[in-house]
């Protein structure tokens, strides 16, 4: 299992995200420097994403996602906004490993947009039991069951490179992770593809809690970035 510190950007520098929702800026903070130094830890993969797309601030970030890409020489995974064929392919040409595309669950809307592209993850924002994130901020419910059915037609028309489920209910909190998430999750392992997840990691316990529900990549931000849990100590736990 792979540890992936996350680099959330707003107006070029680096944030920090609770909920979807930006709490802090870090105003000395570039992230070209934050990936580079994720490297030389050890890294394996770093997760970029562009909180200005993703709410729609009207600001985009899109270059010094390209300038982190090309500052490291570790796989990257981009996210934040990413809503048309174009943006993939182009974050994809400058080096993305894995292109993060969030779709509406259970909407066949815009499916085939993607297919053939490759190095797409399925985007999944999680709130609860049967309920989830839809396009933008709007929450919608929709029966887990039917969610992972859907993710299996998702994968037969774009064919997936794996799928990210963020607990957006506990993203940024360091409250650690909810019994109706890793439900979740293990019905999800269900469909064979990849799967990456994010939100309130705060212990060792928690790494080792996904490592058996059969997560392959973790995302944590503020656990690391407070000095709560220590790349090298969470590596050694999940690659054991």
């Amino acid at each position: 299992m792979k540890i992936v510190p996350s680099i959330d950007i707003m107006d070029s520098k680096r944030v920090e995200v609770v909920g979807h929702v930006a709490n802090k800026t870090l105003e000395d903070s570039d992230p070209v420097t934050i990936a580079i130094y994720w490297e030389k830890k050890g890294a394996r993969m770093i997760h970029i994403v562009d909180i200005d797309a993703s709410l729609n601030t009207g600001r985009s970030n899109t270059e010094i996602v390209k300038r982190v890409i090309r500052s490291v020489g570790i796989p990257v995974q981009v996210a934040g906004g990413i809503r048309s064929r174009k943006q993939v392919e182009d974050f994809i040409l400058n080096g993305a490993s894995r292109v993060v595309v969030r779709l509406k669950p259970c909407s066949t809307n815009a499916l085939y947009d993607f297919s053939g592209l490759g190095k797409i993850v399925l985007g999944i924002d999680y709130l609860g039991r049967n309920m989830f994130r839809g396009i933008g901020r709007e929450s919608m419910i929709a029966l887990e069951k039917d969610v992972a059915k859907w993710v299996l037609k998702v994968d037969e028309t774009i064919g997936l490179e794996g799928i990210l489920i963020t607990d957006v209910g506990k993203e940024g909190s360091l409250a650690g992770l909810r019994y109706e998430t890793l439900s979740f999750l293990s019905m999800l392992r269900e469909t064979g593809l990849k799967l990456t997840y994010a939100g309130g990691v705060s212990s060792p316990e928690d790494i080792l809690t996904l490592k058996k529900t059969g997560v392959e990549s973790v995302v944590i931000g503020k656990a690391l970035y407070d000095g709560l849990l220590s790349l090298e100590d969470l590596r050694r736990i999940a690659e054991d």
